[in-house]
C-alpha cells in the first residue's frame, strides 16, 4: 500500500464517506431526507403538476415518463420536486425535452412491509425520486425537444425494433436487454431462469460490454492512427456516447472509470494498476451517488473485480482458469448474494464457464450484426437482415444454449441453496477469515491445495442457516402474520425446524406469492415448506399458494398441503388439490379434533365439523380453525370463520378449551363485523388480537364495530395495516411481539 499512495487515499476516502453515510443517514445524504410531498400530501391524493421529460420507457400496457424540474400543485399550494415518475396508459406521443402538465393520483414510494421484501422507497431514492403519478390527463405545454437526448432515445428504440424484427420477440428482447439495457420486453420467466442459475449478470450492461466497445475501438483507432492519444479519444468518445444512450448504472460507471484510468495511463506512458483503478472508481462512484452503498449491484460489481485481483492469483498455473476465476468470484461474493438475494446457485461456477466466453461472441455478433443489418437492409441469401441477420442468429443459437444449460443445471440435485439473509456479524467473520487466508498466502505462499480447502470451507460456513440452527437450539416457535395487504398469510417455524404456512393470498396485490411470500420465506432461510394449511377456498387465502405451486422450480418447494375435511370443499379447493397433486405435492385432509405435533408444539383442528354441510354455500363459515399450543403459549387461528361457523366454534371452545388462556387471537375475516362477536370474545378473552387487512381496502376492514368489541375485551390490537408483518416469538413460557414497521 505504501507504494500505492493514490490507492491508499482512495480507500481512506471511501471508508470515511461510507462511515458518514451509515452513521449520518439523512443528515449526510439528501436523498434520504423526506421530501415535501411525503410531509404534506396525503396518500393517493389527486394533484396537478408541470415538469420536463428527460426519459421515456414504453411498456406493453402503458408508458413511464420521467420528469424533472417539477412544480406540483395541491390544495392551491405549489411544491417543488426534482424528479417524479408518470404512468401514462394512453401512450401519448411525446418527446424528450417536452414540458407537460399532468393531472392524476399521486403515490408516495414506500419501504417494504415484510422482512426480505423489495424496498421500493430506497430503490427510487437512489434515483432521486419519492413519488409517482397515475395520469388521468396529460397536456404538452411546451414542445421544445432535447435534440441530442431525443436522437439517442429514438436510435435506441429503432435498434430494439430491428432486433425484434430479425430475431423475433423472445430472442430479440434478450439481445436488446444485453446491448441496450432494454429489459421491458423480455420474458419474465426467462429472466428469472437466468437469475436463479446465477447468470443474470449477462443481462446487465457491464465491464465486458464496455471492454468490447471501448477497448476494442481504442485498440483499432490506436493501431490505425499509431497514436495513443487518438485511439484514447476515439474509444472514450464512443463509450461515453453509448453510455448516454443506455443510461448510467453502477456496473457501467465502474467500468467507465476503470477504462478511463487505463486509457489515461497509456496516453501518459504510465503503468496501469488495476487495484488503484478499482479504488479510484469506488470512491468516485460513492461520491456520485452515496446510496449506491446500499445497492447489491455495487457490491457484486466491485466484489467480482476484487476477486480477480486478489483471489485468482492463488489459483494461477492451475488448469481450467475460467473455472477458478468463477470460484474466486464466488468466494468473494457469496455473502453479498445471500444478503441481497437469500440463495445461491451451486452450479453457477460451472455454468459461467460456458456462459462468459460465449457472451463475448454474443456481444461481438450482436454489435456487428446490428451494424450490418442497419447498413445492408436487403434480405439477400442469408434471410432477413442479410449477413447481419446471420450474425444476429448466432446470438439466438447462444441463447438456446443458455436456456438448455440453465434448465439442465436447475434440474440437478441441490441446484439452489436457500440459506437466508446472513447477519452482519456472520459476514464480518467470513470476510475476516478470507482476508486472513489471503494475507497468509501472500506472505508465505502456502501450497495452493491447502488454501483452496480453507477458502471453500469458509464459503460453506456462510451457507449454514445459522438463524435456523439458533431457533432449534433455543426451542423457540416463531409465528409471523405476513402483510399480504387484503388477505391472509401466516408463517410458523416450529421448535425443531419444521415450517408451516397457513393460507397465502391477497385480493389487491398482484403476484403476492412471488413478490411478498417467497422473498420473506427465502430471507428466513426457508427453501421448503413442510406443511401448508388451507382454511377455505377464497382467493385472498389461496391465490398466492397457487402461484407458489406453479413456481416451485425457481421458488419455494412444498411437501404437503392440508385441507379441511372434504365436506367443506368447494370447486376452488378441488381445483387447488388437483393442481397440488399434479405437481407432486401430498394432499391430505384434517378433520375436527385431529392434531399435528412437532416436539411440544401441537396444531389442533377445531373446525369445521364433519357435518359442515349444514351451512354449505358459506365458505367463510366453513373455515378451518386451528389452535397452536406450545407449553403455556396458546394462539387461535380462525381463518374467515363467521356466523354459523363461529357459533359452533364457541360451543366447541366452551366444551374442550374452557380453562384455556388465549395469548393471541388471529382475528377472523380481516376484522369483518360479521365475525368476532361479543360472545366469542367472552369465551376466548385474548391478550392480543392480530388483524390482517389491506390499508384503505374497499371492504372497510377492519370494521369499527369489531375494533370496539376487541377494545372492550381488553385485547391489545395489532394490525398489518399499521405494523406491517407481525411476529411473535415464544419459548413456551414467555412471548415477544413486534411489528416490522416499528423495527426501523
Amino acid at each position: 500500500m505504501k507504494n500505492r499512495p493514490l490507492l491508499s487515499g482512495c480507500l481512506s476516502g471511501f471508508l470515511l464517506i461510507s462511515l458518514c453515510i451509515i452513521m449520518g443517514g439523512a443528515r449526510f445524504v439528501k436523498e434520504l431526507r423526506p421530501s415535501v410531498l411525503e410531509e404534506v400530501i396525503e396518500r393517493k391524493a389527486v394533484v396537478r403538476l408541470y415538469g420536463q421529460i428527460y426519459d421515456i420507457d414504453v411498456k406493453d400496457q402503458y408508458q413511464i415518463i420521467y420528469l424533472k424540474n417539477n412544480s406540483i400543485i395541491y390544495q392551491n399550494k405549489s411544491f417543488e420536486e426534482s424528479k417524479i415518475l408518470i404512468y401514462d396508459e394512453t401512450k401519448l406521443n411525446i418527446e424528450i425535452g417536452n414540458q407537460i402538465e399532468v393531472s392524476g393520483e399521486l403515490s408516495i414510494f414506500e419501504r417494504e412491509r415484510n422482512p426480505g421484501n423489495f424496498n421500493q422507497k430506497l430503490y427510487y431514492q437512489k434515483q432521486g425520486m419519492h413519488a409517482s403519478v397515475w395520469a388521468s390527463r396529460i397536456i404538452v405545454v411546451n414542445e421544445n425537444v432535447s435534440r441530442f437526448k431525443n436522437s439517442l432515445y429514438n436510435f435506441r428504440i429503432q435498434w430494439k425494433e430491428m432486433l425484434l424484427d430479425i430475431l423475433g420477440k423472445e430472442d430479440g428482447a434478450v439481445l436488446a436487454a444485453m446491448l441496450l439495457a432494454e429489459k421491458s420486453g423480455m420474458n419474465e420467466e426467462m429472466k428469472e431462469l437466468y437469475q436463479v442459475n446465477g447468470i443474470g449478470h449477462i443481462l446487465a450492461i457491464s465491464g465486458l460490454h464496455l471492454s468490447v466497445i471501448g477497448v476494442g475501438l481504442y485498440k483499432i483507432f490506436r493501431r490505425l492512427s499509431g497514436s495513443f492519444l487518438v485511439g484514447g479519444i476515439a474509444g472514450v468518445s464512443f463509450l461515453i456516447l453509448y453510455i448516454f444512450m443506455i443510461g448510467v448504472s453502477v456496473s457501467v460507471l465502474r467500468a467507465l472509470l476503470m477504462f478511463l484510468f487505463r486509457v489515461g495511463a497509456d496516453m501518459t506512458g504510465r503503468h496501469y494498476d488495476s487495484p488503484t483503478a478499482l479504488g479510484f472508481s469506488a470512491l468516485i462512484t460513492i461520491l456520485w451517488n452515496p446510496l449506491y452503498l446500499y445497492d447489491g449491484g455495487f457490491w457484486l460489481s466491485y466484489g467480482a473485480i476484487l476477486a480477480i485481483i486478489l483471489v485468482l492469483p492463488i489459483f494461477e498455473n492451475l488448469m481450467l482458469q475460467g473455472f477458478w476465476a468463477s470460484v474466486s468470484i464466488n468466494l468473494v461474493t457469496v455473502p453479498i448474494l445471500l444478503y441481497f438475494f437469500y440463495e445461491i446457485p451451486i452450479y453457477s461456477m460451472f455454468l459461467n464457464m460456458l456462459v462468459v466466453p460465449l457472451m463475448t461472441v454474443v456481444l461481438i455478433c450482436g454489435l456487428a450484426g446490428s451494424l450490418c443489418s442497419a447498413v445492408f437492409i436487403s434480405e439477400g441469401v442469408f434471410g432477413t437482415g442479410g449477413i447481419g441477420g446471420l450474425m444476429l442468429k448466432v446470438c439466438s443459437a447462444a441463447f438456446e444454449i443458455y436456456e438448455r444449460g440453465c434448465t439442465l443445471f436447475l434440474a440437478l440435485p441441490g441446484a439452489r441453496i436457500v440459506a437466508g439473509q446472513p447477519e452482519m456479524w456472520q459476514m464480518a467473520v467470513y470476510y475476516g477469515v478470507l482476508l486472513l487466508v489471503l494475507a497468509v498466502w501472500w506472505k508465505w505462499k502456502f501450497r495452493k491445495g491447502i488454501m483452496v480447502i480453507i477458502l471453500i470451507l469458509n464459503m460453506v460456513l456462510i451457507l449454514v442457516p445459522i438463524r435456523g440452527i439458533g431457533d432449534r437450539m433455543d426451542g423457540e416457535v416463531i409465528v409471523t402474520i405476513l402483510d399480504v395487504s387484503q388477505g391472509d398469510g401466516i408463517f410458523i417455524k416450529g421448535p425443531e425446524g419444521n415450517t408451516y404456512l397457513i393460507d397465502g393470498g391477497s385480493s389487491d396485490i398482484k403476484k403476492v406469492g412471488k413478490y411478498r411470500m417467497e422473498p420473506f420465506l427465502k430471507s428466513q432461510g426457508v427453501g421448503e415448506i413442510d406443511y401448508i394449511f388451507i382454511s377455505h377456498g377464497d382467493g385472498d387465502h389461496i391465490n398466492g399458494i397457487e402461484e407458489m405451486i406453479e413456481r416451485m422450480n425457481v421458488g419455494v418447494t412444498i411437501e404437503t398441503i392440508i385441507f379441511p375435511n372434504k365436506g367443506a370443499w368447494d370447486e376452488k379447493l378441488k381445483e387447488l388439490a388437483r393442481l397440488a397433486m399434479t405437481n407432486g405435492i401430498q394432499v391430505v385432509e384434517m378433520k375436527e379434533g385431529q392434531v399435528l405435533t412437532e416436539g411440544k408444539l401441537k396444531i389442533c383442528c377445531l373446525a369445521p365439523a364433519e357435518e359442515s354441510d349444514m351451512y354449505k354455500g358459506n365458505s367463510n363459515a366453513q373455515s378451518m380453525v386451528l389452535a397452536l399450543r406450545y407449553g403455556e403459549f396458546d394462539m387461535l387461528l380462525t381463518g374467515d370463520v363467521e356466523n354459523e361457523g363461529e357459533e359452533i366454534l364457541i360451543e366447541n371452545l366452551k366444551e374442550d378449551y374452557m380453562g384455556t388462556t388465549w395469548d393471541i387471537l388471529k382475528v377472523a375475516h380481516h376484522g369483518s363485523k360479521n365475525s368476532t362477536s361479543e360472545e366469542f370474545l367472552e369465551t376466548v378473552s385474548p391478550a392480543y388480537a392480530f388483524v390482517s387487512a389491506g390499508r384503505e381496502n374497499s371492504y372497510g376492514h377492519p370494521h369499527m364495530e369489531t375494533m370496539e368489541r376487541l377494545s372492550d375485551a381488553n385485547a391489545k390490537i395489532l394490525s398489518t395495516q399499521e405494523n406491517g408483518a407481525i411476529t411473535v416469538k415464544t419459548n413456551g413460557e414467555k412471548m415477544w411481539v413486534n411489528g416490522y414497521m416499528n423495527e426501523k
